[in-house]
């Protein structure tokens, strides 16, 4: 906050939201230039009714009207009516003191509830987690209310979620105070333990469904089978009788649908034969259909 200026005297930002920073440089820089006693003392009276002036009360009029400039150049705008609505140096101190001790107070219980209440997210990793932790220890610092370690260490294990159950009740049964940077160790280490988990069994689930075992195909009905060769039921053209007894007499291919082509069955056939019916190619619609039955 302090830097230094041409002058070579210390400088540093006026009082906007942090007062016990301002504060504090506000006191070394008017114990600098010797007019801390302004802030500590009461306005002097005269001790005589004279109508001389007083030494010594002259001396502490001009120390404090130099002291309360001295802290109005020092604050921003917003709180320049604060400063100079007062006669002393000592009021114009104490009135600023009030307004942020209000202020704290407010933030004091803003913080208090958060760290009791404090959880770690769902997204959230176990370094953000300790993280924010440590910030509202440190908030919780700057307003003069520090949290030790081995508090916030027990803070941050209540706030985790089941999965870390086992290290938080073994750590929360120590005899010895809890060191946060030590906890964050351990909790990272089981971390990264479910992370690695997790993916294993991503990993088996889809290569149990890739090797998945198919359902088996249904039995072909040779009663539905109609042969190549001569266009009858229940036989298929390697098994023909008519066409091996044809080839016995040096006939050949004669039959109707003479095509070596496998034999199928099942919904396709009656697909084939409902289409072959349909183009009006009847005396060939049992060759067509068939021709979908597969060979056993």
């Amino acid at each position: 906050m302090a830097d230094h200026g041409r002058y070579g005297g210390p400088r540093f930002a006026q009082l906007d939201d942090e007062n016990k920073v301002w504060a504090a440089y506000q006191r070394a820089q008017l114990k600098k230039e010797k007019l801390w006693t302004a802030v500590v003392t009461d306005e002097l009276a005269s001790s005589s009714d004279d109508k001389k002036s007083d030494p010594v009360v002259d001396a502490w009029d001009a120390m404090n009207q130099a002291a309360l400039a001295t802290i109005q150049m020092s604050v921003k705008p917003v709180h320049l009516n604060t400063v100079t609505s007062v006669d002393t140096t000592r009021e114009a101190w104490d009135a600023l003191k009030v307004m942020f001790e209000a202020r704290d107070n407010a933030q004091l219980l803003r913080l208090t509830d958060e760290l009791s209440s404090l959880k770690k997210g769902g997204d959230e990793n176990i370094i953000k987690f300790a993280s924010r932790a440590k910030m509202i220890r440190d908030e919780l610092a700057m307003l003069g209310n520090p949290v030790d370690d081995n508090m916030l260490a027990l803070r941050v294990l209540a706030g985790l979620p089941a999965e870390y159950g086992m290290l938080t009740t073994e750590l929360g049964n120590k005899d010895t105070k809890l060191v946060v940077t030590d906890v964050t160790n351990k909790l990272l280490q089981v971390e990264q333990r479910s992370i690695s988990v997790g993916a294993f069994k991503r990993s088996g689930s889809v290569k149990s469904q890739a090797f998945a075992p198919t359902a088996p195909k249904k039995p072909c009905d040779k009663k539905s089978v109609v042969c190549f060769y001569c266009n009858k039921k229940g036989n298929m053209q390697r098994d023909c009788y008519k066409k091996k007894a044809d080839e016995a007499k040096g006939k050949g291919n004669a039959g109707v649908g003479g095509r070596e082509g496998g034999h199928g069955c099942g919904p396709h056939a009656g697909a084939a034969l409902a289409y072959t019916a349909s183009t009006g190619n009847t005396g060939s619609s049992k060759a067509h259909g068939s021709s979908l039955c597969s060979s056993t």
